[in-house]
Formats: C-alpha cells, structure tokens, sequence
C-alpha cells in the first residue's frame, strides 16, 4: 500500500471502508477511533461536524494504521529480547 493511493479528504466511516479499507471491520474503525480520540499526533483526523456526523481523513488513518504497524513491531521486537533473557 502507498500513501499516495490515500487522499487527503475526509469520508464517511462507511465510505472508508467501502472504498479503501474493505478489509477492516466497523467495529474495528470504531476501536481504532477511540485510541485516534485519545492520541494526540492522530486525533486531527477525525471530525464530528455534526453529534450525527463522523468523518475521517483517509490519509491520515492510512498513517494512523502504519503507525499501529510499527509499535506492534517494536513490542514484538521487546518481547523477543525478553525470551532470549529469560533463558
């Protein structure tokens, strides 16, 4: 996947998914949505311009998942050292 297959604009969760994401589930966009809520280098985006209205910017929860990516990486990469030590 390429950033620039990403723009940056704002959707619908549905049109998220449907048109970027068709892999991830709703209730997996809502989980990463309250950790976005709750990271400030990735709250910007998402915008709630109405209490019935969400948006998210597709580039920026393109990042938000490569970002995922790389603390997964480097947890596992903990995890490993901790094995190796603990024997």
């Amino acid at each position: 996947m390429d950033i620039n297959n990403f723009p940056d604009k704002l959707f619908t969760k549905k049109q998220l998914l449907e048109k970027f994401f068709p892999a991830i589930h709703k209730s997996t966009l809502e989980r990463y949505m309250r950790d976005i809520n709750k990271n400030d280098d990735f709250k910007e985006i998402i915008s709630r311009p109405t209490s019935q209205m969400t948006l998210i910017n597709a580039k920026g929860f393109f990042l938000y998942l490569k970002y995922k990516e790389s603390q997964l990486h480097k947890w596992n990469g903990i995890r490993k050292m901790q094995v190796q030590f603990s024997h």
